[in-house]
């Protein structure tokens, strides 16, 4: 246990990294998903092919594949990313695709007619999505999201094998030369622990407030 306790702060150096890789990846990820699943509701079938394919072809790699592919395989016909853009780049497609279905069963959850309900009370169809639909559709992906964050910042782990030094780099670093490299894991595993079950208990307390204060619960 006294082990653990002198590695917690060591290893803790790479939490920094770890939040800004995932947040970073998780804000791109919101935005570039709104394209791409209003892409995969649109009516004309070819476009909606391409965000189902981008959808399926992004979520059917390993996230590590997608990295690897970036930081070592792109440099090969000349674009060369360092060990911190090719995680966002690589995380930032697996967030799009994954956000982008949970927007998408968001709008389906919506019952029929909400857009024409808008309308006869005088609101244009942008005024209704802003007004009536959006605040719905962001209740009904709030809990998904905020489950999604909490996975990616474990996940995000993945970004050490790129050289990129958030917790697990460092852990990985420190076992190399501890006496007790068991105990750095398990170290590191606590660490992300002690940010993970925080965000999900905030997570749960949040979701109920939220849907209240657009008057769903």
């Amino acid at each position: 246990m006294t082990g653990m306790v002198v590695y917690f702060p060591l290893i803790g150096q790479g939490l920094s990294m770890t939040f800004l890789v995932a947040l970073t990846c998780f804000t791109l990820g919101a935005f570039l998903a709104l394209p791409v699943s209003m892409a995969r509701l649109s009516e004309n079938r070819f476009v909606r092919g391409i965000a189902s394919s981008y959808i399926s072809v992004v979520r059917g790699v390993p996230p590590i594949t997608w990295l690897f592919l970036i930081f070592y395989g792109l440099p090969q016909i000349g674009f060369r990313f360092s060990s911190f853009s090719a995680a966002v780049f690589g995380l930032t497609m697996v967030c799009s695709a994954y956000i982008a279905e949970f927007y998408r069963s968001g709008w389906l959850a919506m019952p029929a007619g909400q857009i024409e309900a808008g309308k006869a009370l005088g609101l244009s169809r942008f005024e209704a999505f802003r007004n009536v639909i959006a605040p719905q559709v962001f209740v009904i992906v709030l809990p998904m999201a905020i489950t999604y964050f909490i996975a990616l910042l474990k996940n995000s782990a993945v970004v050490s094998v790129i050289g990129v030094s958030d917790v697990t780099e460092r852990a990985l670093s420190l076992s190399r030369t501890a006496p007790d490299p068991f105990n750095v894991f398990i170290a590191a595993g606590l660490v992300y622990m002690s940010v993970s079950v925080p965000i999900g208990l905030l997570g749960r307390f949040t979701s109920p407030w939220v849907a209240r204060r657009f008057g769903m619960a």
